[in-house]
C-alpha cells in the first residue's frame, strides 16, 4: 500500500508543476513590442541630400573599381547614376542658404549652380577617359573630383549640429 501512495505521488507531481507552469507564463505579460521613435524634424533629409547620397554611394563603389579596365561597363553605369543625381540637384537649393542674410543668399545660390556645373564637367571628363581605356587617367580624374567635393562640402553643406 505504501509503495502504491508513493507511486501515485511520484505520478502526480509531474503533471501538478506542468499546471503551475502554465498558470506562471498566463500571468506574465508579453514583452513590448519595439516602437521606432519619431524622427525630430532637424534628422530629415532634404531633397539635395537625397540626391548628393546617391552619388556619394556611387562615388564610393567608383573610387574602388576605377582602375580596373575589366569594371568599366559599371563604372560608366555607376557615372551616370551620379549624373542624373546632379542634373536633379541643379534645380534645388542648399539648405545653408537659409542661414544666410538676403543680400548674399543669391551669390551663394550661383556659387553652388556653378560648382554643381563644374563637378558635372568632371564627370564628362571622367566618362570620357573610361571610354577611351584610359584608367590612368581616371584615377587621376576621380582624385580631383574628391578634392573638389571636399571643397564644396566645406562651402555649401551646413555643418552639421551636435
Amino acid at each position: 500500500m505504501k509503495i502504491r501512495c508513493a507511486f501515485v505521488l511520484l505520478l502526480a507531481v509531474p503533471a501538478t508543476t506542468t499546471l503551475l507552469k502554465a498558470d506562471d507564463q498566463a500571468t506574465v505579460p508579453p514583452p513590448p513590442t519595439a516602437v521606432p521613435a519619431a524622427v525630430p524634424d532637424a534628422d530629415k533629409k532634404t531633397d539635395l541630400e537625397v540626391r548628393m547620397d546617391k552619388v556619394g554611394k556611387a562615388f564610393r563603389k567608383l573610387r574602388k573599381q576605377v582602375a580596373d579596365p575589366t569594371q568599366n561597363a559599371s563604372s560608366l553605369e555607376l557615372l551616370s547614376k551620379m549624373q542624373a543625381a546632379m542634373k536633379e540637384a541643379e534645380a534645388l537649393t542648399p539648405a545653408k542658404a537659409q542661414d544666410l542674410p538676403e543680400d548674399q543668399r543669391a551669390k551663394f545660390v550661383e556659387d553652388f549652380k556653378s560648382g554643381i556645373m563644374a563637378m558635372e564637367d568632371e564627370f564628362a571628363k571622367l566618362s570620357d577617359a573610361i571610354t577611351a581605356g584610359k584608367n590612368d587617367d581616371a584615377v587621376k580624374i576621380v582624385a580631383e573630383i574628391q578634392d573638389l567635393e571636399k571643397k564644396d562640402h566645406k562651402e555649401f553643406k551646413r555643418p552639421e549640429k551636435d
